[in-house]
């Protein structure tokens, strides 16, 4: 069965959410997230609308050459420093700074390594973003870091791929503390 298989012997692909996709990655979002961490559906079509290029999803590829979404990460952009309560349902396009607001796999491909790859696959592809962004004359957005808030027994996850804690967010959502990452893009 594809769902014992690691994300490395999963014929996955990645690519950007369409609008009509919304619906199904918000039905992973409410299967996977408590009910006062999840994000609306509202939330989700509006960062979708907002910031299509920062909206990407994970796909299986079956046999009869469908695809599955089994995972996504979605983010918009800020020019602050910090991942606020305001820029969870905000969006500046100027912004420089890519604020995750959700990482998540459906419960039957979690423990297979899925988010890992996701994310290594997001970061790679904000920094093919940015390089486009800069070398592009009119445009001045080139993004410089990835915020993203995690509960402590996530951190791992985001620390192996390469972010570095911050420190206890302001951020309240949901019972348990968060704690915000950071993640600088090359340039």
């Amino acid at each position: 069965m594809t769902t014992d298989r690691k994300a490395e012997d999963l014929p996955l692909e990645f690519r950007l959410v369409s609008a009509d996709q919304v619906p199904l990655a918000y039905a992973i979002e409410i299967e996977e997230y408590p009910e006062s961490e999840a994000a609306s559906l509202k939330n989700l079509i509006f960062r979708q609308d907002a910031a299509p290029e920062l909206f990407l999803g994970c796909y299986l590829r079956k046999e009869d050459d469908t695809s599955l979404l089994v995972g996504y990460i979605v983010s918009t952009l800020v020019s602050g420093d910090h991942l606020t309560h305001a820029t969870m349902s905000s969006h500046d396009p100027s912004g420089d700074v890519v604020c995750i607001h959700s990482v998540c796999v459906a419960s039957a491909f979690q423990r297979r390594g899925i988010a890992t790859r996701m994310l290594k696959e997001y970061l790679q592809h904000l920094q093919r973003l940015s390089d486009k962004n800069k070398s592009n004359a009119s445009s001045s957005a080139k993004y410089k870091r990835v915020l993203l808030i995690a509960h402590q027994h996530t951190t791992g996850l985001y620390r192996g791929v390469g972010f570095v804690m911050v420190g206890k967010s302001s951020v309240e959502h949901g019972p348990d503390p968060w704690f915000e990452m950071v993640y600088a893009l090359d340039h």
